[in-house]
């Protein structure tokens, strides 16, 4: 296991989220199997845009690596590239960034071609104006002589020119295979099911709160990847769900961050499409952690930043076992390791999916006979007589979803039983 350093400016303008930052790189620190040594801090107005630290504070961040025999310096901020080489020079250490941090783990994580496809493009994304830093005049090749005439290509350009070419063969194949997510998102279209997203900070437990409602469907073979670590998953899994004769399709979604970096949004757009497509949201919160009400608004702003502000969202605070007492918080509240709060959540689930339910009686002629198949899913529909030409029902549901019926129904003049 690497031994690491973690290093902190804090700026007077986010003192009050100095702390909260720093635990949170020391937990993706574990996450990335990194053991964390000794923490280095210093306050101040700016960073000093040579070195992050000023120089008195880079000498002794490098005495006490030597002290503690660390080989790994991180800083819970994101550095420019040649904050980065200077500081590796400088400490003799390897140096790396909040934002590389993330990308480690993402590379641990990823599982799915489509995941591993996603990481890469960020990281070369992330990598490439580093080049600029590394080219040296050693590094440039000779030119403009009698018989090699030209300027010669430099190590820069032959780098650049390869990233390009590695980032247009992955931004082709994630096209490719957004395009088959895509196709599979209308076909589900079709059905009309309403869609449900689990959102919330990463390791929050959405993934387990996933899992307790395939238990409940009794659908466990089925259930979804999760761990009690920070970014346990990467990628989005859709399960349908039936609750009181209805069915909804509930996503898991990626895991959020403090100030998730543009290049992972970029990236990870499929995965996050789940949420910014979604009838509804459910947010977990972590019931348990001190730091549930900074954690909650990250993932509001992060929500708004994809595009999924506007989204109704139900509120569910998991992991109430680890709970001596309940606080009254506006939300529903679940424990997925026992089963707690799970009906409570479906039940809510299908009263905001599916509001000013109604009943009708229909007349469904044979040739139309499909659309009690087609809608199954959405309403409940009871076979009351067959006729002769078709079947008299009982239709009841969500009113957006009973408008296919409305053409087939028994007006209440008429005396549907004398039809018999």
């Amino acid at each position: 296991m690497r031994r690491a350093v973690l290093a902190g400016v804090c700026l007077q303008s986010e003192a009050d989220r100095f702390d909260n930052r720093m635990k949170e790189c020391e937990a993706l620190c574990v996450a990335s199997q990194i053991e964390v040594v000794g923490t280095v801090t210093q306050r101040s107005r700016s960073m000093d845009p040579r070195t992050a630290f000023r120089p008195g504070k880079v000498n002794e961040l490098t005495l006490i690596c030597e002290e503690l025999d660390a080989d790994l310096i991180i800083f819970a901020h994101e550095l420019s590239y040649g904050m980065v080489a200077r500081l590796r020079k400088e400490t003799g250490r390897e140096v790396i960034d909040r934002t590389a941090l993330i990308l480690d783990i993402f590379s641990l994580r990823a599982r799915s071609r489509q995941a591993k496809l996603q990481v890469e493009l960020a990281r070369l994304n992330y990598e490439l104006p580093s080049v600029a830093h590394t080219e040296d005049a050693s590094q440039r090749a000779q030119g403009g002589g009698y018989i090699t005439r030209g300027a010669g290509e430099s190590h820069t350009a032959r780098v650049r020119r390869s990233a390009g070419r590695r980032i247009a063969v992955i931004r082709k194949e994630l096209k490719e295979k957004e395009q088959d997510v895509r196709s599979a998102e209308r076909r589900r279209s079709k059905s009309e099911l309403g869609r449900v997203a689990l959102v919330g900070y990463t390791n929050a437990g959405k993934s387990s709160l996933m899992n307790a409602i395939l238990r409940y469907n009794q659908r466990e073979e089925r259930g979804v990847y999760a761990d009690d670590m920070l970014f346990a998953t990467l990628d989005s899994s859709v399960r349908n769900i039936t609750y009181e004769g209805l069915q909804f399709l509930l996503y898991d979604t990626v895991g959020f961050v403090s100030e998730l970096p543009h290049t992972l949004i970029e990236a990870f757009q499929s995965t996050l499409d789940s949420a910014r497509g979604a009838d509804l949201l459910i947010h977990v919160i972590d019931a348990s952690d001190p730091l549930q009400e900074e954690k909650a608004q990250v993932t509001k702003e992060t929500l708004q930043t994809i595009g999924a502000g506007a989204i109704p969202v139900l509120t569910v605070y998991s992991k109430c076992d680890r709970l001596n007492s309940k606080e009254q918080m506006e939300g529903l509240y679940v424990s997925s390791l026992r089963g707690d709060g799970v009906e409570e959540v479906l039940q809510e689930v299908v009263r905001l999916l599916y509001p000013m339910e109604e009943e009708m009686l229909c007349r469904i002629p044979y040739e139309r006979y499909s659309l009690i198949g087609e809608y199954r899913n959405t309403v409940r529909v009871r076979i009351l007589q067959e006729e002769n030409t078709g079947v008299l029902v009982q239709v009841s549901g969500p009113r957006v979803r009973m408008r296919p019926f409305k053409a087939y129904e028994v007006k209440e003049n008429e005396n549907s039983l004398g039809h018999l």
